[in-house]
């Protein structure tokens, strides 16, 4: 199906934008400023790592990752949540907290690394870029209403169903299709810019290139904007299906390194956070 950006997408990206734009703005003077310089300044207090908002802005941080990977975790693995929303709205939220729950830690560092801090930020970069990259293969391999991964037959059979439903819906053949999709639409550019680069984008240029195909064949308009879904979902389904084993692999390797990754992560986390108690950093006492 045509790529929707759900409303949950939009307003997460509307509060992580909002939130680490907030965060950033209210101590960027202080950030900007050379260590030295920094203990003279008045917002020292508030912006070190250890002061009312560096030290807050690490304790949310903090929980907003843990609370990211456990519900997900949980959400993915036990058998009684799978009720519980769809999978792909639970990593949604999981990718929203494990991002900007990494922000907040970022500032709470006040961007000076050393010691065990730097080790337990670059193992913290580390998982968000391999979770980036892990939703990126995911979001390709075609899968069921339950997110469980479709199999080769499944993926068969629905390319099937589809097809058919196609050609007994409408005036075409199976080689009329195979030629169209064989010619993909041009993109459109602007300034040396492909706006077919985005992925969104993209499908609606295909999905308006197949409508108009549709006219041409004779169809109505409302008929023709049914054939256009229909011939990109198809199109979509070809095309994972030539690389779904291939992700399928790829995914899984994934998965091996990132949880062991944010694992460690959390471990280092964890003794930090032992070590600041011992020491004597509390928030707000």
């Amino acid at each position: 199906m045509l790529t929707r950006i759900r409303p949950l997408h939009i307003v997460l990206t509307v509060v992580w934008v909002v939130a680490a734009a907030w965060s950033l703005w209210g101590g960027l003077d202080y950030y900007q400023m050379g260590l030295h310089d920094r203990a003279y300044s008045e917002l020292h207090d508030l912006y070190k790592p250890a002061g009312l908002i560096g030290h807050g802005l690490g304790i949310l941080g903090s929980l907003m990752m843990i609370v990211g990977v456990a519900m997900y975790s949980i959400r993915k693995r036990v058998r009684a949540m799978e009720s519980k929303g769809a999978l792909r709205t639970w990593l949604t939220v999981h990718i929203f907290l494990c991002t900007l729950g990494p922000w907040f830690v970022l500032l709470h560092t006040a961007f000076r690394f050393g010691g065990i801090i730097s080790i337990a930020f670059w193992s913290m970069a580390a998982v968000v870029f391999s979770g980036i990259f892990g939703r990126y293969v995911y979001v390709r391999i075609p899968k069921a209403a339950n997110g469980q991964f479709l199999s080769p037959q499944a993926l068969a059979a629905r390319k099937n169903h589809l097809l058919q439903s196609i050609l007994e819906r409408y005036d075409v053949d199976e080689d009329w299709i195979a030629r169209t999709l064989a010619v993909q639409p041009e993109p459109v550019a602007t300034a040396g810019f492909s706006y077919s680069s985005i992925p969104v984008v993209g499908l609606l240029q295909r999905k308006r290139a197949f409508e108009s195909l549709g006219r041409d064949q004779g169809m109505s308009s409302d008929a023709a904007s049914v054939f256009g879904q229909q011939l990109l979902d198809y199109d979509n389904l070809l095309r994972q299906a030539k690389h779904s084993g291939l992700l399928q692999r790829l995914f899984g390797y994934w998965h091996v390194f990132h949880l062991p990754l944010a694992v460690i992560m959390l471990i280092i986390m964890v003794f930090h956070i032992v070590v600041a108690f011992m020491f004597g950093y509390f928030w707000i006492v």
